[in-house]
């Protein structure tokens, strides 16, 4: 652990020109974070073409934990679970949650459920609903994609959550929102919600009614910001418009067990390892 501590310390020294002015204090809030989480889609080339030295780097910049995004045939980032969580935990990482493609979940749950289950997950995530089935038919099916998929996982001692975009707030369907409609009609008992702070934002929604009106039931979130730009592009959590004290402040409200900071793109210049570490240098600093 103090070579974990000195290698992050370094990190930030390494990165400290990134930081964001915003990390250097003015909070006076006295709560800090204790464990900061990574959404691996965020470095996604940099694991497929070394995931082990992409982990190492996640590790040394400070993150405690991240969320997969490898799920494919019963293994993870082409290894076994079992090979891949002793890599994890050869940094000192774990992985509570991983996504999960609504295909695989459909065509074979308990697979699925098995794989994330020896990962030592928490939590398997459907991150994604594709265009061609949002209609009142295909939410429909979704809705039971994730019923029975939660009825699964729970059987594995997991919890089956499911990750929104801004089509689930602004894309009206049969005069219902998509994300209503979910919350209105999954089992509240097997099927949870993975709420992306970005997406919530940039579709006009609001976060704070959603958690007030269903409290407890966004056990994950996606904390990523959204620049000042007419394009509301992606930026590193921090550098954008997003109260992000404002956010955490409903931590126990919304039943927020993990977060994950996630950048889906960059823009030209920037690495995704500088941006993660302006990520985590921000909320390491944060007072809510």
């Amino acid at each position: 652990m103090q070579r974990r501590k000195f290698i992050q310390t370094s990190s930030y020294l390494a990165v400290g020109a990134l930081l964001p002015a915003k990390a250097a204090g003015g909070c006076s809030r006295k709560q800090q974070l204790e464990n900061i989480g990574l959404q691996l889609y965020t470095i996604r080339e940099e694991m497929q073409r070394d995931g082990q030295e992409a982990l190492r780097r996640v590790a040394e910049i400070g993150y405690d934990y991240v969320e997969g995004a490898g799920y494919r045939d019963g293994q993870l980032y082409g290894r076994s679970a079992k090979v891949f969580k002793a890599l994890l935990e050869s940094y000192g990482l774990q992985m509570p949650s991983g996504h999960v493609g609504w295909e695989a979940m459909k065509a074979d749950p308990e697979r699925a459920a098995a794989t994330c289950k020896e990962a030592g997950q928490s939590y398997v995530v459907v991150p994604y609903w594709p265009e061609e089935k949002r209609t009142a038919e295909g939410y429909a099916e979704l809705v039971e994609i994730l019923n029975n998929g939660g009825k699964v996982c729970k059987e594995y001692g997991l919890k089956l959550a499911y990750h929104n975009h801004d089509f689930e707030f602004n894309k009206m369907v049969a005069g219902r929102r998509p994300m209503d409609m979910l919350l209105a009609e999954v089992d509240p008992d097997n099927v949870y919600f993975e709420l992306d702070i970005y997406w919530i934002t940039r579709a006009g929604s609001d976060y704070q009614k959603y958690f007030a009106e269903h409290s407890g039931r966004f056990p994950l979130w996606h904390v990523k910001d959204m620049d000042d730009t007419p394009e509301k592009f992606f930026a590193a959590v921090g550098e954008g418009v997003i109260d992000w004290p404002e956010v955490f402040r409903r931590e126990n409200e919304s039943g927020m067990q993990y977060f994950f900071v996630e950048q889906d793109l960059m823009r030209p210049g920037n690495q995704p390892m500088d941006q993660i570490a302006i990520s985590h240098g921000y909320l390491e600093e944060m007072r809510y």
